[in-house]
């Protein structure tokens, strides 16, 4: 059944490999520069019994444009409901996570987040740009192993995000009034979710003598309100990605990645929700597919042997949103690691 499963996207992606025979030398997850994820994918794999390895991760997103399901809306439209209309907006998240093996069928994760988000808003006739910037939500992540023979690997993800990032973040919106003090920045714009929320997952990873394969389904439930009365709705996150291993340092990898998001519950009485669309709880939610382009570099030997650098071009594919929403038009995701 398991191996059924992990052949499957071999199929759909119409890679055409052959599965690796018995008699194949090629038997180590970690001495290949494909055996890990792309940049944009965590929690890929369980560490070995005993080691750690500390990454450093980016991701970088711009925003531009506004639709409402899949159609375009021009910002003027958007003024005829709401006070501004959202013309763009870069998000970038920096993220140190630190990674442990314990046994062969456990290991832990901690991943550290922070945030710097800008949004340019206009009227009729101002324009401003406030930013908000701050330490999001702490994840711990438990990778509980199912099957880890080469060439298949699979595990459970059971995550909790810790509420540590702010939802109170305030700054000066372009709305003309003369010394008006700064208000609370729209949903997208706080670092934080002020919420528990559990993240469970599964990976699927197999391999042969010239790439890897895997996928990772994973989800987000927030738990409860924050105190400022709202939470944000249910996401779906699914991953699917390949890497050919063109030698035993580089790598080229491609993925799809598909995200499905609920509208946010309650609200935040002090974020007016005719302000932007940004600000009203109803329309978050929203259908987007990416593909990502990447390069993998595994570094074996020298000074920097036990480096990992992977980097990607994240391309929009699809978007349909409860709008107006911005949506994405460009990304870039970086990731460094180390292991000891």
């Amino acid at each position: 059944m398991l191996r059924t499963a992990l052949i499957v996207p071999l199929f759909v992606t119409g890679l055409g490999w052959s599965l690796p025979a018995a008699s194949q030398s090629i038997e180590d997850w970690t001495q290949r520069p494909d055996a890990r994820a792309p940049a944009g994918v965590n929690e890929d794999a369980l560490l070995a019994p005993g080691s750690f390895e500390m990454r450093y991760n980016l991701q970088v997103t711009s925003f531009e444009g506004l639709k409402a399901g899949q159609q375009e809306i021009p910002a003027v439209l958007v003024l005829r409901d709401w006070d501004l209309a959202p013309l763009s907006m870069t998000t970038q998240r920096h993220e140190v996570e630190i990674r442990a093996g314990f046994v062969d069928w456990f290991g832990a994760s901690v991943k550290v987040p922070f945030y710097h988000t800008t949004t340019e808003f206009a009227n009729e006739v101002l324009s401003g740009t406030p930013s908000s910037t701050g330490f999001g939500d702490i994840e711990l992540h438990a990778l509980l192993g199912l099957h880890e023979t080469w060439p298949y690997r699979a595990h459970l993800i059971a995550g909790i995000s810790v509420p540590t990032g702010s939802v109170e973040e305030a700054g000066p919106l372009p709305t003309g009034a003369v010394g008006e003090p700064d208000r609370t920045l729209p949903y997208p714009m706080q670092p934080g979710d002020g919420t528990v929320a559990l993240l469970p997952g599964a990976v699927f990873v197999t391999e042969n003598e010239f790439g890897t394969v895997g996928l990772l389904v994973r989800g987000r439930i927030p738990v409860g309100e924050n105190d400022r009365g709202w939470r944000r709705g249910n996401s779906l996150n699914g991953q699917i990605w390949l890497a050919y291993r063109f030698t035993d340092w580089i790598s080229g990898s491609a993925r799809v990645s598909y995200l499905k998001a609920g509208d946010l519950e309650g609200f935040d009485p002090r974020i007016d929700a005719f302000s932007s669309p940004l600000a009203h709880p109803d329309l978050q939610s929203g259908t987007r597919v990416e593909i990502p382009l990447g390069i993998n570099l595994r570094f074996p030997e020298g000074r920097l042997e036990g480096n990992r650098i992977h980097l990607e071009v994240i391309v929009p594919v699809h978007q349909d949103v409860d709008g107006p929403q911005l949506i994405p038009d460009s990304g870039v995701a970086l990731s460094w690691g180390i292991a000891f």
